[in-house]
């Protein structure tokens, strides 16, 4: 594939996890990808803890904002990730564009109740679970796959994460 590889990482509300996953692979793919985030119900605005986790790892995203996928109908995308986790029951939304899909399911940290070490660790937990995912990814020969090739590695690499 042509490098950068474009991703949409998408999720419902686009507060949380889409945005952790779009800052991080930005920040370790060092143009080899470029990604963006949107929701299908976007909140309308970035969770601060997921602004807050970022930080603490030296990962400084460029424009964080929650926006609706409707953003992303004209933009030419190589790859798809959703980030719901239906196993926790949330429903995913359903990309109906051209791009390939991914599921990559990872908890949605903005849900956890408690005190602050407590949604500190779930947030934690989210940035760890897809920097370990994009790591994977970028470990690949990334300019040697096909779009189903990658599509088939980036669902092995969520399997193996499970």
């Amino acid at each position: 594939m042509d490098t950068p590889i474009k991703l949409l990482f998408l999720c419902t509300g686009n507060s949380c996890r889409s945005i952790i996953g779009e800052a991080l692979a930005n920040h370790l793919g060092q143009g080899r990808l470029l990604a963006y985030s949107a929701g299908s119900q976007p909140t309308g605005k970035v969770n601060a803890h997921a602004l807050e986790v970022l930080a603490r790892h030296g990962v400084t995203p460029e424009d964080p904002r929650s926006q609706s996928w409707d953003e992303f109908e004209q933009v030419p995308l190589d790859l798809v990730i959703t980030v719901c986790a239906s196993a926790a029951g949330e429903t995913c939304p359903i990309w109906f564009g051209e791009a390939p899909k991914v599921h990559w399911g990872v908890e949605d940290p903005a849900h956890v109740v408690g005190d602050q070490a407590t949604i500190d660790a779930a947030f934690e937990k989210t940035y760890q679970e897809m920097h370990q995912r994009l790591s994977a990814m970028l470990a690949l020969p990334l300019e040697t796959l096909d779009q189903q090739q990658l599509k088939n590695a980036l669902v092995a690499i969520h399997q193996a994460a499970e």
